[in-house]
């Protein structure tokens, strides 16, 4: 089914279509799907509050406060910027497909230039931000261990990852924007998704 899908691509006398099989990319999901991942990884991100709040009380030594709402570790600056990398990638995203629905039919080279700047926006978010998300969900983690894995983190890494980052985000507000933006961008897929149809539609009309 998927060689059908290509070939039917390969043989479309829409240029983007075309092209976008055409050229080499390690992220070849549509844009509906982009979004979809997207979301689920910032999904990931708004659980770091649940964990935090789950922390035995023998962590309670390395945490900079116990109460997330006020709580800042340096840890969480990770997610902060894997959050901003996903929305960026999210708002380049939004922008590729209205441009394509408004300019269609597209020129090969206007396909060659929105499919660059999608590429862009899917190795920011899915690679740079969707890592950062990972790995600091991964340290987040590692609290639920309690104070002996993060005694354990520590002697490998030689630092704490809990330690007070001093800029004052807390735990409980990047989960929440978290929450919200994964929201948001999912049924922001969902309406591209229809966008894109009814312009398919509309074209073979």
């Amino acid at each position: 089914m998927n060689e059908d899908r290509i070939t039917t691509a390969l043989l479309s006398d829409s240029a983007y279509e075309r092209v976008r099989y055409e050229r080499h990319s390690y992220f070849r999901q549509t844009v509906p799907r982009t979004l979809a991942l997207q979301s689920a990884s910032l999904g990931m991100l708004a659980l770091v509050l649940p964990m935090y709040g789950l922390y035995p009380t023998s962590a309670t030594q390395f945490l900079p406060a116990i109460d997330p709402v006020v709580a800042s570790p340096k840890v969480l600056l990770m997610g902060v910027f894997g959050g901003l990398f996903q929305l960026i990638g999210a708002v380049l995203l939004v922008g590729s497909v209205f441009y394509r629905v408004s300019k269609a039919p597209l020129t090969e080279e206007q396909a060659h230039s929105v499919l660059n700047v999608e590429d862009f926006a899917r190795y920011v978010a899915l690679g740079t931000g969707g890592v950062a998300i990972l790995v600091a969900t991964l340290l987040f983690a590692i609290g639920l261990g309690g104070a002996s894995a993060i005694e354990s983190y520590v002697a490998v890494m030689g630092r704490n990852p809990f330690a007070a980052s001093g800029l004052g985000i807390s735990v409980s507000t990047v989960s929440l924007l978290a929450f919200v933006s994964s929201v948001v961008v999912f049924y922001a897929g969902r309406f591209l998704a229809v966008e894109i149809a009814l312009s398919r539609l509309n074209r073979q009309n």
